[in-house]
């Protein structure tokens, strides 16, 4: 006998679409989820429900997740607070602020060309010797500061997947004089009044982290140190893979460094913010309303229009599907509806939140369920259907598919 999955918090009623697909979507991934609305800058839905932990604990109304790749949507909002604040030209040179990068074809990368993919450094593995290496911010950005190009910054884009967090938290420590979580916490979390928004620093958090579908148990007691010492299995026979085991690059190895609090504790700005649902949709909420809500002020209406505006559509190298680049963000459509005018960041396994200021929007959905499945990666882009249809913009598949507007699948050569 199916059991109803509960959920908890409270939503406006003609939002009851978002609370139906979020149960569905708790029923059939495991784990828990949150995921909140803020319209005209008010939240009108604030909602949670499922398992955070292994041992059957709830999800509770403070439950933190991972945002994964939706950590740059957080990190490129800081850029655009400096851009505001007049210290961070699009325009120029990393180098500028950054001297030491400014080598080995780099003096000329701009930062919109940083923040659009489109410098040519999204290579990671010439990085790193061991896989804890990832944790040491200043051994990683002097490595970075000295790396090549992978083609001539401006004639493609290839997705930063994880560079892009050291790229972009360096010109933000650079110019500001604070880490990105010093900044984070200062200049969003605090003047927000955020009940939870972290990168890096979240090791003090973990009894607020769920557990994740498909990994092992947080380590939040007695954690052992960090093994380096790799084995290479005898079977390998590939130079690559041979070389990828012996940096430790390997899902297990990966999955140890996840469950660490040392995985927690770092700074990594493209891949492990966490926040709860709430906190991260009321980020976007400003990004929504010109760039204030309830008199603090993040960015300018006139940051907001360039830092929406599409960058690329020509294919991606790395990205499969066409992101159409924006500054930082990249588009957010809803489940094969085309919605030009929003703008966020997506995470592994259909993480993340967005912004939409034609209709004063934001939205941010994050869950513990098993990340690694295609079906899974659709999980933001089908509750974002869901918001949409609750406002009666969305009208379900067959309905788009007669009338569109249909997301833009064809990528632009240039």
């Amino acid at each position: 006998m199916s059991t109803e999955i509960e959920i908890h918090g409270a939503y406006e009623p003609r939002f009851e679409p978002v609370a139906k697909l979020m149960r569905k979507q708790i029923k059939h991934y495991g784990g828990g989820a949150a995921a909140a609305v803020f319209l005209e800058g008010k939240p009108v839905v604030d909602i949670w429900g499922g398992r955070a932990r292994k041992d059957g604990t709830s999800w509770r109304h403070d439950t933190m997740s991972i945002c994964y790749s939706g950590t740059k949507g957080i990190t490129s909002t800081a850029v655009h607070m400096l851009v505001a604040d007049g210290l961070i030209d699009y325009e120029a040179p990393v180098a500028d602020y950054w001297p030491e990068f400014g080598c080995k074809g780099k003096q000329q990368i701009t930062v919109r060309q940083l923040l659009s993919h489109q410098a040519g450094l999204h290579k990671l593995v010439h990085l790193i010797e061991k896989l804890p290496e990832i944790l040491d911010w200043d051994l990683i950005v002097s490595r970075l500061a000295k790396t090549e190009p992978d083609f001539h910054p401006g004639t493609a884009n290839a997705y930063q997947a994880v560079t892009f967090g050291w790229l972009v938290g360096e010109l933000i420590r650079r110019v500001s004089g604070l880490t990105v979580s010093e900044f984070i916490d200062r200049r969003i979390a605090k003047p927000l009044q955020l009940d939870g928004l972290y990168i890096g620093g979240a090791d003090t958090q973990m009894d607020r982290i769920p557990d994740f579908v498909g990994l092992p148990e947080l380590q939040r007691a007695g954690a052992r140190p960090l093994s380096t010492d790799y084995r290479v299995p005898f079977w390998v026979r590939s130079k690559k893979m041979r070389d990828l085991c012996r940096r430790g690059l390997t899902p297990r190895h990966a999955k140890e460094l996840f469950s660490h609090p040392a995985f927690w504790k770092a700074c990594l700005p493209a891949l492990n913010g966490v926040a709860t649902a709430r906190s991260l949709a009321k980020m976007y909420a400003p990004l929504a309303m010109g760039g204030e809500i309830d008199g603090v002020r993040l960015v300018s209406d006139e940051v907001i229009r360039e830092a929406s505006e599409v960058q690329t559509k020509r294919a991606d190298r790395v990205a499969i599907y066409p992101l159409h680049w924006k500054l930082g963000y990249h588009r957010t459509d809803a489940f094969v509806l085309d919605v030009p005018e929003a703008f966020g960041h997506f995470g592994l396994g259909g993480a993340g939140g967005w912004a939409n200021p034609e209709h004063k929007l934001s939205f941010a959905f994050l869950h513990s369920g098993f990340p690694l499945t295609i079906i899974g990666q659709t999980r933001t882009v089908m509750m974002t259907a869901a918001v949409y249809e609750s406002l009666g913009i969305y009208e379900g598949l067959w309905h788009t598919l007669r009338h569109g507007p249909i997301v833009d699948l064809v990528p632009k050569r240039s």
